[in-house]
């Protein structure tokens, strides 16, 4: 059964699932938690800087008590954030406890994983929303991705995926601005990594790492630009 509901600047969609159980989050709101963790050149900018402990107090919903059972038999579980609280740490080092029901607004999605983390999910306070949450989070990020390996151009210039093209396209187009830039970006990390050639064993106290480039054009001087990302 869905269910559209408005509010103002979203759609809601209450959907209810087969083992009985409801979701009432938009995917809009999911979206915006996602891309206020990042600013404008996708660095990390949290207000919230690490949640560091929780506690729950006796007006916290027990997990024997944690469903309510419709007319039709269903259990449904109970919609509560009472009893809980997390002590967060800010960007300025200080440490503050709030409710569950403030943090779950203004930070849902590292309540989320913090709820994960420490074996919280199943909790009554979390179990209503985290699973759906993570679970669309998940299905953004990955059309996130899809979203990226689609662009194709930026202000008219080939975005890349990978150095081979890179090399081929200098080639054919008798320029050096590719290569120049991964030379750049790679010169950054030439004291702290050792690229081997295929098939090389690892030397001793060394460690294998999986890495990408991420090929990018600057606004204006129209600089090919590249990114080292471990990962």
């Amino acid at each position: 059964m869905l269910q559209c509901k408005s509010n103002p600047g979203h759609i809601h969609h209450e959907v209810e699932f087969d083992d009985g159980s409801t979701e009432a989050y938009s995917a809009n709101i999911i979206a915006e938690h996602i891309y206020l963790q990042v600013d404008g050149e996708g660095y990390t900018q949290y207000m919230l800087n690490e949640i560091v402990d929780h506690k729950k107090d006796n007006t916290a919903v027990s997990k024997d008590d944690g469903t309510i059972t419709t007319k039709a038999g269903r259990k449904l579980p109970k919609w509560t954030t009472k009893g809980w609280q997390f002590l967060c740490q800010w960007n300025d080092g200080t440490t503050s406890w709030h409710p569950l029901q403030d943090v779950k607004e203004s930070h849902l999605l590292q309540v989320a994983q913090y709820a994960i983390k420490n074996g919280l999910a199943e909790e009554p306070a979390f179990a209503w929303w985290v699973p759906h949450t993570v679970k669309k989070r998940d299905r953004i990020i990955k059309a996130m991705k899809k979203r990226y390996f689609r662009i194709h151009q930026k202000y008219g210039i080939e975005i890349l995926k990978n150095v081979q093209a890179a090399q081929a396209l200098d080639t054919k187009t008798g320029t050096t601005f590719w290569m120049d830039a991964i030379r750049k970006e790679m010169k950054n990390y030439s004291n702290a990594i050792e690229i081997l050639p295929e098939g090389s064993r690892i030397p001793v106290g060394h460690t294998h790492i999986k890495c990408h480039l991420i090929f990018d054009v600057k606004h204006g001087s129209l600089e090919r630009k590249v990114c080292y990302v471990v990962g």
